[in-house]
C-alpha cells in the first residue's frame, strides 16, 4: 500500500479491491504487488465485490483527484467497467466453417436422392409381391448369381439373396477357423499358438451365428418373408435420408447457439482465458495447415507437360509433333482435387470443434444469467 496520509482509509480500500480477483496469486498477496492481468475478477461476483470496494474508496476519499489516488481508481474503475460489459467472441471465420460442412451435408442429400427412391421402389415391389413357396434348401443357397437390384424383385430372390449372404459368411468363418486352427497346430511359440486358436474359436461362433440366422430365415413361409423384407425396404429408406437431414440441422442449430452465447462479459473472458488461448492456437494452426494444402493444390498445375513424339517414315524422313499426357494430367487432377479436399476437410474440423467447445461454454453461462448467478461461488486464491 503507498504511503500517504492524504486518503489513507481510501487506499486501504484500493488495495482491497485489488486483491479481490481469485487470480491473485499468494505471493502477490503477501507482497502487496499484484500483475495488472490478475486484478480482472472471474465471475459476477468479485466484479460486484470490486465496483463495492471502489465506491467505498471514492466515498471515503479526503481528496478523491490527489494523482496517485485517481490514477489507481481509474485504473481498477476501467476493469471493472470492462468486466460488466459484454463483448463478441464468435468469428465468421468459424461460422463459415461449419456453414460450409452444412452445405456439403445439403449437397450429399441432394446427391444421395437417387438412393432413396431406388429404396422406395424395392419397397413398393415388396408391398406388390406375388404369394408364392418360398422353400429353399442350403445348397441351392448362392447370392452370387442374384445382382443387388433384383434382391428385392421377388420373395424368392429376396429369401435367396439373404440366404446365400448368410451362408457366404458361414462359409467364410469356417474356412478361416479351420486356417487359423491349422496354423496353430505348426507353431511352438505358446504366445502366437493360443492367439490363433483364440481367432480361430471366435471365427467359429460367428460362423454358428450366420448358420442360426440362416435357418431362421430358411425356415419363413411366405408371409414372414414379406415382412422382413418391409421392414428391411423402410430401414433403407429412413438410413438414406435421415442421418443427413439430422446432421444439416444439427449444424444449423449449432451455428444459431454459437452465435446467441457469442456475447460474454468481460469476467466471464478472463476466466476462460486458458481455455481461449488453447482455442487461438488451434484456429492459428489449424487455419494454416488449410490454407496450406488448399492453396498448394489450387496452386497446382491441372495439366501435365506434353511430350515431344518423333516419328520416323520408310523413307528416312522424320517428324516431331508434342502429345498431352493424358496419364499425367489425370494423376495431376486426382492430386491437385485430394490436397484442396485435405484443406476444407481440415478449416471444416477445426472450425466443428471450436464451435462446439465455445458454444458448450457460452450454453453454461446462459443458464447461469437465466438463473441469476446467485449461487455462484466465488473461487478460492490461486496458488502461487
Amino acid at each position: 500500500m503507498e504511503e500517504n496520509t492524504i486518503n489513507q482509509k481510501a487506499w486501504e480500500l484500493l488495495e482491497e479491491a485489488k486483491m479481490t480477483s481469485s487470480l491473485v496469486k499468494k505471493k502477490e498477496r503477501a507482497s502487496g504487488v499484484v500483475k495488472e492481468d490478475h486484478m480482472y475478477p472471474s465471475t459476477k461476483q468479485e466484479t460486484d465485490r470490486m465496483a463495492d470496494l471502489l465506491q467505498q474508496a471514492k466515498a471515503a476519499a479526503d481528496d478523491p483527484n490527489e494523482a496517485s489516488f485517481s490514477e489507481k481508481y481509474n485504473l481498477l474503475n476501467e476493469i471493472v467497467e470492462w468486466s460488466y460489459a459484454r463483448y463478441r467472441t464468435w468469428q465468421w471465420s468459424i461460422v463459415a466453417g461449419v456453414v460450409l460442412l452444412a452445405l456439403l451435408l445439403l449437397w450429399g442429400r441432394s446427391s444421395n436422392k437417387e438412393n432413396v427412391e431406388a429404396a422406395k421402389a424395392n419397397l413398393a415391389m415388396v408391398e406388390a409381391w406375388t404369394p408364392c413357396d418360398t422353400t429353399l434348401a442350403w445348397e441351392e443357397c448362392d447370392s452370387v448369381g442374384i445382382p443387388y437390384q433384383e434382391e428385392f424383385a421377388t420373395a424368392n430372390k429376396y429369401k435367396a439373396y439373404q440366404l446365400g449372404e448368410l451362408k457366404s459368411r458361414y462359409l467364410h468363418h469356417t474356412e478361416s477357423a479351420a486356417n487359423l486352427k491349422a496354423q496353430a497346430d505348426t507353431i511352438t511359440n505358446k504366445d502366437s499358438k493360443e492367439s490363433r486358436l483364440k481367432s480361430s474359436k471366435n471365427h467359429l461362433e460367428r460362423a454358428e451365428k450366420n448358420r442360426a440366422e440362416f435357418d431362421e430365415l430358411a425356415s419363413m413361409k411366405f408371409e414372414q418373408v414379406q415382412k422382413a423384407a418391409k421392414k428391411d425396404a423402410k430401414e433403407r429408406i429412413s438410413d438414406s435420408k435421415g442421418s443427413y437431414l439430422f446432421f444439416i440441422i444439427f449444424c444449423l442449430v449449432l451455428i444459431a447457439l454459437y452465435i446467441w452465447t457469442g456475447y460474454a462479459y468481460g469476467y466471464d473472458i478472463t476466466r476462460s482465458r486458458i481455455r481461449d488461448k488453447i482455442l487461438t492456437w488451434i484456429r492459428n494452426i489449424g487455419f494454416t495447415l488449410a490454407g496450406f494444402f488448399f492453396g498448394g493444390g489450387l496452386a497446382m498445375q491441372l495439366f501435365a507437360p506434353d511430350y515431344i513424339v518423333k516419328t520416323t517414315y520408310a523413307n528416312g524422313s522424320t517428324s516431331t509433333h508434342r502429345e498431352g499426357d493424358i496419364g499425367g494430367t489425370a494423376m495431376n487432377a486426382m492430386f491437385k482435387f485430394i490436397m484442396m479436399a485435405i484443406g476444407v476437410f481440415i478449416f471444416i474440423g477445426v472450425s466443428l470443434f471450436i464451435m462446439l467447445v465455445e458454444t458448450i461454454g457460452g450454453v453454461k453461462h446462459k443458464i447461469r444469467d437465466l438463473k441469476g448467478d446467485k449461487l455462484e461461488p466465488v473461487a478460492a486464491p490461486a496458488e502461487a
